[in-house]
Order: structure tokens, then sequence, then C-alpha cells
């Protein structure tokens, strides 16, 4: 980044908004990707995932689709097509899961700790893993993925030695400017993944071992419309990206990670349906996780068996597809509500889409 003198917080705001979270040409360590387009602009058919548990966050099978209603900012939808996936079963498979270290936020003690409990989970049952599963690095300069998900844990225990070399604290600047940098980064990250998955058929299952990023409160103070536009319009753009590729994100926070107070961002978890509404921390990765139907755990320092208790999800969950709301005058935020007709179970799913105004 270029020299700070004289930076303040909306400082922040201008570079990113500059950068406009341009997809890269590529994902290093990964096929190449096409852009794809906005996907918010001309929304038709919307296809969700849906994860139904019972209060002990066991799956719940056998589910039809007579069980199922869907309402669209509170109106009921019709439901265009229906799937039960099961992993045993003949959808086998269609889930992949991506496990990510974060080596941007996270100090070079938590990742090498991070890093043991991780070779665990590789290494349980005889590195047989339940789910195609690859392993990945957040890092300034860039984020590293293997090729090809696979479920044998042994070979990315291979592919986790690979990244030795960036198991390492980098030059980061302290204070606010260095938060900056590490949001500018999580989120340009993010957006790479989610262009990328977007091309990739089926569910996919995001594990982030991550505090998750500044959420720059400090800079709420000062913010002014053009701060709130460029938060704004990233919330837009990132939620509409991880409902296209249809993720799930799951932040995994363990050891404490030095956050004074980890439920925060619970503060920020009512959707943003207009610009008034748009803080920075509206854009932590917690928030994202939630409102993609994901789980967030911040207590806990047993990584092996918070990841195992997240890919639960990958065993059972379901498909629904509809017709989404057609561009109108003015940007819009749809919530999704689903209704299953079974006593005592939990349902998670997307949160809602953003549809852009038609012009």
């Amino acid at each position: 980044m270029s020299s700070r003198k004289g930076f303040a917080p909306h400082a922040v705001a201008a570079i990113l908004f500059a950068l406009g979270l341009e997809l890269p040409a590529a994902v290093p360590g990964r096929a190449q990707a096409q852009p794809a387009a906005d996907p918010a602009a001309n929304q038709s058919r919307m296809t969700i995932d849906v994860e139904v548990t019972d209060k002990a966050g066991q799956p719940v099978s056998g589910l039809t689709a007579a069980d199922f209603t869907l309402l669209d900012n509170k109106q009921p939808a019709k439901v265009l097509d229906f799937a039960a996936v099961e992993a045993h079963g003949k959808t086998a498979g269609v889930t992949q899961q991506l496990i990510v270290l974060d080596a941007i936020n996270t100090s070079f003690i938590t990742v090498a700790r991070e890093r043991e409990q991780l070779d665990e989970f590789l290494r349980q049952n005889g590195g047989e893993l339940a789910h195609p599963t690859s392993i990945g690095i957040l890092t300034e300069h860039g984020i590293k993925i293997d090729r090809n998900p696979t479920q044998d844990g042994n070979a990315l225990l291979a592919v986790l030695k690979n990244y030795n070399l960036a198991f390492r604290q980098e030059g980061r600047s302290a204070g606010f400017y260095g938060a900056g940098d590490r949001l500018e980064w999580s989120l340009e990250q993010l957006s790479q993944l989610a262009a990328y998955e977007s091309g990739q058929p089926g569910h996919k299952l995001l594990f982030f071992l991550s505090p998750g990023w500044p959420m720059l409160t400090n800079a709420g103070i000062q913010e002014d419309n053009k701060q709130r536009t460029f938060v704004f319009n990233t919330i837009i753009r990132l939620s509409s990206q991880l409902n296209q590729a249809r993720v799930a994100l799951y932040c995994l926070s363990p050891f404490g990670m030095g956050r004074t107070n980890p439920f925060y961002y619970q503060n920020y978890l009512k959707p943003v349906t207009r610009l008034t509404q748009a803080e920075y921390p509206a854009l932590s990765l917690q928030v994202f996780a939630e409102h993609t139907g994901g789980r967030v755990f911040t207590i806990g320092n047993d990584i092996r068996e918070e990841i195992n208790t997240a890919s639960r999800d990958a065993a059972a969950f379901y498909t629904l597809a509809f017709t989404a709301a057609a561009p109108g005058e003015k940007t819009e935020y749809h919530a999704l509500q689903v209704k299953v007709d079974r006593p005592g179970v939990i349902v998670r799913t997307t949160a809602g889409y953003y549809v852009k105004a038609d012009r």
C-alpha cells in the first residue's frame, strides 16, 4: 500500500472502494475460473441448501418436499425443485469441504497449534475422510489451495507440508493501519474463493480456522456516506457471490484468539437493507458465516472435534430451487425463511438475497 502519512479511517474505504474487489485472473494453485457476471443483476432461478438438525446437532433425514415451506419476504414462494442429499446415498460426493488456515489475522504460534490439530483430523480413521476435502492457507500474498479435493487425508497431509514456508508471521503494521491492510486482504481472498466456487457444482462448506478479520469498530464514529456506500456495495457483492456459489461459511475460532468479546459480531447480524445501516462490522467473517447458513464456533480448543462437528452438515441436507424476485426501481433485500413441518428441529439456510435496481 502507499505511504500512510495522514492515513485516516475513511482512507481504508477509499482504497478498498478503488479496488472494487475485482477478481484476479486466477486463484493461485487452482484451475483458472472465468469471472462470472454479477449474480445480483438478473436473478431468476435460485438454489439454496437447507440444513435440518435435531437439538443435538444431528442431521435429520427422510424429509420430503411436503415438509418444507419457503417464504420470500414473508410471502410463500413456489419450490420449483427439491432434493434430499445424503452422504452415503446416490447423492454422495456432491458436497465438498475446504479447510482454510488464516495466516493473515492469526499469530504464528496459533497457526502452528492449529496445524498440529489439523494433522490429527486428517489422520483419523486411518486417513479416510468422510467428504471430498481441500486444504488452503490465507496469506497477504494470495490464497494457496490444493488443486483437487480428495478423501485421502494422508494426501492432504503432504499438501499441508508443502505450505511450510507460508507459516510465518509477516511484517504487518500494527494498529488501525495494520487492521485496514488485513481487512483488505481478507475480503479480497474471500471474493477470490467465491468467484472460483461459483464455477463448481454442488454445495460447499468452507471452514475458516480464524478469529475473523478486523471489524474496524472505531471507524464507525467517522463514517460518512462514501464509507457506508463502500460497505453496502461490498455486502451486496460478496453476499451475491456466496449465494451463487452455494457456499456455507464456518468460522472456527479456537484457543480464545485474544478477542475480548467473541460474540460482539452478533450485534450486526440483522441484514443490512439500506445505506444508513451499513457499518464495517457487518463485513465480518462471523456475520457472513451466519448469513450463509454456516456456523460460528467461538469456544473450545479442539479443532479436530470442531471440524468433525461442522462436517455433520455435509452428511444430510436439502436443496430447494425457486424463482427469485425480479429487479425493480431500487436495490432491495429479500429475507428468506424455511419452515419444516417437524417438531423440535433446527433449520439453517441462506438468510436472504439482494436484487439490484433495474437500471
